[in-house]
């Protein structure tokens, strides 16, 4: 729950306002930790920043965007302006969350600017748990979103694990284990060495290759494996998240520029 001073507070200083690397989420990791369990801060290879999700299903449709050519900006945990929901709410006879007295700001999980031929150039996502929608009140919000931005002229959908390909939830399973930690920082020299090691042996499955290096170098059975996981969640190498990181071959796994690696190892710090 938010007080309305830390709400106000929030909005002044910029929460919810910018572009790119410049936005700031009005809700971070760190405003609470104890919000969900599977919050990930992830950086975002368009915008050049930290992101910052609070669910599997929040990530799994983050990590797809962030791969669109065609999206140029992806701003997560937008508020909505609230005094204009609760004219909505009064209006429509719809439910507000109010928390001890205290109308709580509404938020859209993702505010996207795109430049795909067949899509409008900005659009809203709201990412939310099929079994959210047994709550009336959960829906009446949705419901409330929906028409805050409808009259804005400004398509708004909505996204649950249902929409999301299995092959998506199970990289995600696979890249953030229960025990991940994001905090873990790998030298460059670690990053240069597997990056030869994809290059060098582009025509192995990334399993195959991880086993061959364990018994070259006298390393612990899985060990590679675990060290090029955390890797790639860290988001220093990319595949295709839409393939098995099973049969994805090494020749597939792409380096990100080193420009981006500063933001990247300091993400579990924003």
């Amino acid at each position: 729950m938010l007080t309305k001073e830390q709400q106000l507070k929030w909005i002044k200083d910029g929460r919810g306002q910018g572009f790119l690397n410049t936005y700031k989420p009005f809700l971070t990791v760190k405003d609470n930790k104890s919000l969900n369990k599977r919050s990930s801060r992830v950086y975002g290879y368009k915008t050049g920043r930290t992101h910052h999700l609070f669910s599997d299903l929040e990530l799994a449709v983050f990590l797809i965007l962030d791969r669109n050519i065609f999206i140029k900006d992806i701003r997560e945990q937008m508020p909505l302006d609230l005094e204009e929901t609760k004219e909505l709410a009064r209006t429509f006879s719809l439910y507000h969350p109010i928390k001890n007295g205290i109308a709580q700001i509404l938020i859209s999980t993702f505010f996207i600017v795109s430049e795909a031929a067949n899509a409008p150039p900005i659009y809203v996502i709201r990412a939310v748990s099929h079994t959210e929608l047994e709550d009336l009140n959960i829906l009446e919000i949705l419901e409330l979103e929906r028409r805050y931005w409808q009259q804005k002229n400004i398509p708004w959908s909505l996204v649950t694990e249902k929409d999301i390909p299995m092959t998506v939830v199970d990289n995600i399973k696979w890249l953030y284990p229960a025990n991940y930690s994001e905090s873990k920082n790998h030298t460059s020299d670690k990053i240069h060495f597997y990056y030869q090691q994809f290059i060098k042996n582009s025509h192995l499955s990334l399993i195959e290759l991880s086993k061959y290096i364990d018994v070259q170098y006298s390393l612990e059975p899985g060990e590679s494996l675990l060290e090029i996981r955390e890797l790639i969640a860290q988001r220093y190498f990319t595949f295709d998240i839409n393939i098995s990181y099973r049969k994805i071959t090494c020749g597939s796994i792409k380096l990100i520029e080193q420009d981006s690696w500063e933001g990247i190892s300091n993400a579990s710090n924003q």
